[in-house]
């Protein structure tokens, strides 16, 4: 039992412990909408395996929808995802892949609204995301990350008139930045 707990820390015990802060850009899709985006994070590493800290994921997204009635309607809205990242590494020697989890909370924020029978909610939610990186240099880091999350459950009134939605999840593909101390 003793040498289970004597692996378990060495396994976490801070060979490198360091500092990083960076920035996603992404494209983000979820149905038929799409629309930019962008994410911020500032973690701990503690060792070369795992990194925790929080994030920021914003996307700004829109659609033209097909309504049942004929009429044309749109939706467009800002979905703002912030929570505690936990990131698994595997260090090799050129490049770093990496999962993470990240719990939180999605905030919804209506921009445009036409002929449109839903709304997306807020609440409780968490992010997936995997990616690789690469150090450029002793400080900079650069990658690829692909992610996935909830928008938050669409609330519908009408049926059978204005246009639905056809998203259950947003997917960004995104390029990220940086910075370890």
């Amino acid at each position: 039992m003793v040498v289970h707990a004597l692996l378990m820390a060495a396994a976490f015990a801070p060979t490198n412990t360091s500092w990083e802060a960076g920035v996603a850009t992404s494209y983000v899709r979820g149905g038929s909408f799409d629309g930019p985006g962008i994410a911020a994070h500032y973690l701990f590493v503690p060792s070369d395996y795992f990194a925790l800290g929080p994030m920021v994921d914003v996307a700004y997204l829109s659609s033209g929808l097909k309504a049942d009635n004929g009429l044309p309607a749109s939706y467009a809205f800002t979905s703002t995802f912030a929570g505690g990242l936990a990131q698994l590494r595997l260090p090799l020697r050129f490049v770093q892949p990496y999962a993470g989890l990240a719990l939180g909370y999605v905030a919804a924020d209506q921009r445009r609204s036409v002929n449109a029978q839903c709304a997306f909610g807020s609440g409780v939610d968490m992010l997936l995301a995997a990616g690789a990186r690469a150090a450029v240099s002793d400080h900079l880091i650069l990658g690829l990350r692909g992610s996935a999350r909830s928008p938050f459950g669409p609330s519908c009134a009408a049926v059978f008139g204005p246009a639905a939605f056809d998203m259950w999840a947003l997917f960004a593909l995104s390029t990220t930045l940086d910075y370890r101390w």
